[in-house]
């Protein structure tokens, strides 16, 4: 029987490793801001005024 050995590394997160992986996840949030803003607006556009049309 072998020994299995950890090859697991610790990272150490350096100031610049956060600052970086904080302005990554500010990008993602506004690319996901836009999107959903984007089906937002599509959405309301094909409906236009035909809402005002529909049978209650």
């Amino acid at each position: 029987m072998s020994e299995e050995k950890d090859t697991k590394e610790e990272v150490v997160w350096t100031e610049e490793l956060l600052r970086e992986r904080r302005k990554r996840a500010t990008i993602m949030a506004v690319a996901l801001l836009a999107f959903i803003a984007l089906f937002f607006w599509v959405t309301l556009v094909k409906l236009g005024a035909n809402v005002a049309n529909r049978p209650l």
